[in-house]
Formats: C-alpha cells, sequence, structure tokens
C-alpha cells in the first residue's frame, strides 16, 4: 500500500466532511434565494391584466416541469426493470 496515495487519518475525513457541508451550505442557500424569487408577490403594474397573465404563466410553467418530471419518472421505471 502507497502512503501517498491512500493517505486516509481522521483529520483528513474531518476536512472533506467540513468542505462537503459548506458546499451543501451554500447549495442550499443558491436554491432557497431562487425558490424564493419564483414564489415572491407580484409587483404593482399599471396594466389589470398583467398580474393574472403572469400568475398564468407561472402556473403553466410549474405544470409542464410536474409533469415532465412525472414522464421522466416513468421512462427512468420502465428502463430499470
Amino acid at each position: 500500500m502507497n502512503s501517498q496515495q491512500n493517505d486516509i487519518s481522521l483529520e483528513r475525513i474531518a476536512q472533506q466532511k467540513a468542505a462537503l457541508r459548506k458546499r451543501i451550505g451554500t447549495q442550499k442557500q443558491k436554491m432557497t434565494n431562487l425558490s424564493r424569487g419564483l414564489l415572491e408577490p407580484l409587483k404593482p403594474t399599471a396594466k389589470k391584466a398583467t398580474p393574472v397573465m403572469g400568475l398564468l404563466n407561472t402556473g403553466m410553467v410549474v405544470f409542464d416541469g410536474l409533469l415532465i418530471g412525472y414522464k421522466v419518472l416513468r421512462r427512468l421505471k420502465k428502463l430499470l426493470r
């Protein structure tokens, strides 16, 4: 066994764990910011129909995403059988 290739110690494992926790924390923050941006209240506009159209657009995007996700999961399920 080469000690340079397989240098496993408790300190090394602790460093890797800390680095992974930091990466997960930054990814979690990015996901939180993204979800807040998607779900924030609509800004007031001069036209009365614009907020309604925005809600319909957002609803259609969410529905389309769920539908595509469902189809992908079904196909993966068929492939893994």
